[in-house]
């Protein structure tokens, strides 16, 4: 069954300055007026979401789960973590275990934290992360971020469908092939067991691969959650994502092509938000090109193919190298620069650089109160590295 590990709660920071004006997401959505306008455009459209077929039940749902705890707890794999999401605002998700957990291979080490925002509504974190270790010595790290009225399953199930589906074609395949692979499989696989659930919810994806043997490292990401990679020893960030917005040149050619509506507003301060719906519906009003689920926008021109990057020899050149992981809930507020920056004061102090992606999550949650005063995303960090570069230098001996 598992081993499932005591979530943290911290107080809730200070709001210190008036709110800072929102868009709203597609988790703002009443579903039922959602589904509504969602049937007239089925009509009108003549495409209607053919991939999310309704009516799946609740059973395909518990095999599917079923069927990745036993791969998590078989042969091929030899540790294996995942998040259980958090409810109470603050809250950090409880960990669960299952083979030798996050704890192997030797010589590696993680940090893995998700917690819950606060929010007008009752909503689970929908952040979700996974950490496995597969028999092949590679090490898949997964960080999701969910949106809509369902984007707290949708997110756990692709942090745990990813690293199988990865696993089932590596060797065949190859790395940067495999993660392609791994993105087509798990959105089938949205579509044929929660075909109800991901119309109008979804999940970015970041994944970080490492294997220990041959010293390849790869990152696919779709949507606005990061990887991040950089050098402890010298502070400097060496590779970094991108996050895939409507207004993005070769994204906005991609939309436009297929007929979807793009609705972008500048602000003030300069910054740019889009957001993308199927057209005359008003919904969902998805601010990122590129997502698993969000099956009502798959006719649209939103994709759910990564893009996918090898950064085995930027990896290399680390002294001490470290790969994080956030939700954009972290990255909106904290810059990959300050980042790094904490967490090599942290390496350069010989301190635990792994306390450091708490101290990143509780920094960026006071940071969001502070700006909108009533509410706070999800956010979620991980960390992955060598043991030296995480863990603090053991005392010489007496």
């Amino acid at each position: 069954q598992g081993r499932v590990g005591r979530p943290g709660r911290a107080p809730p920071p200070a709001a210190t300055s008036p709110p800072r004006r929102r868009v709203p997401c597609p988790s703002m959505l009443a579903p039922s007026a959602a589904r509504r306008c969602l049937s007239a455009v089925a009509g009108a459209r003549g495409r209607a979401l053919a991939a999310a077929s309704v009516g799946r039940s609740r059973g395909i749902r518990t095999n599917v789960a079923d069927m990745l705890d036993a791969w998590a707890s078989g042969p091929t794999v030899l540790g294996h973590a995942h998040s259980r999401p958090s409810k109470e605002p603050y809250e950090l998700s409880a960990v669960r275990e299952l083979g030798g957990g996050a704890g192997i291979p030797e010589g590696w080490m993680s940090k893995l934290c998700s917690a819950a925002g606060l929010k007008s509504t009752e909503t689970p974190n929908q952040d979700s992360y996974s950490y496995t270790y597969l028999d092949s010595g590679w090490i898949v790290c997964v960080a999701c971020d969910g949106h809509g009225e369902h984007g707290d399953a949708i997110s756990e199930r692709v942090a745990r469908l990813l690293p199988l589906h990865f696993a089932g074609s590596a060797e065949a395949l190859g790395a940067g092939d495999a993660l392609c692979k791994a993105f087509e499989l798990a959105q089938a696989e949205l579509e044929r067991s929660m075909a109800e659930q991901q119309k109008l919810s979804g999940t970015m994806a970041a994944v970080y691969c490492f294997h220990v043997a041959s010293g390849q490292a790869w990152v696919a990401h779709a949507g606005d959650s990061r990887v991040v990679l950089g050098d402890l020893r010298s502070g400097e960030v060496v590779f970094s994502t991108n996050e895939h917005k409507p207004h993005d040149p070769g994204e906005a050619e991609r939309l436009q092509r297929s007929g979807a509506q793009v609705i972008s507003r500048h602000y003030e301060d300069g910054e740019l938000v889009s957001r993308i719906y199927v057209p005359g519906t008003g919904v969902p009003g998805l601010a990122s090109s590129r997502s698993l689920g969000d099956g009502c926008l798959k006719g649209f021109g939103v994709v759910a193919a990564p893009d996918v990057r090898d950064v085995s020899a930027l990896w290399r050149e680390c002294a001490a190298p470290v790969a994080v992981l956030g939700s954009d809930g972290l990255w909106d507020f904290i810059s990959p620069a300050e980042t790094l920056a904490v967490l090599s004061a942290r390496f350069t102090r010989a301190l635990d650089v792994r306390r450091g992606a708490e101290v990143l999550l509780r920094r960026s949650q006071k940071l969001w109160i502070e700006a909108e005063g009533d509410y706070c995303d999800d956010v979620t960090v991980l960390l992955v590295a060598p043991s030296g570069s995480l863990a603090p230098p053991k005392p010489p001996a007496s």
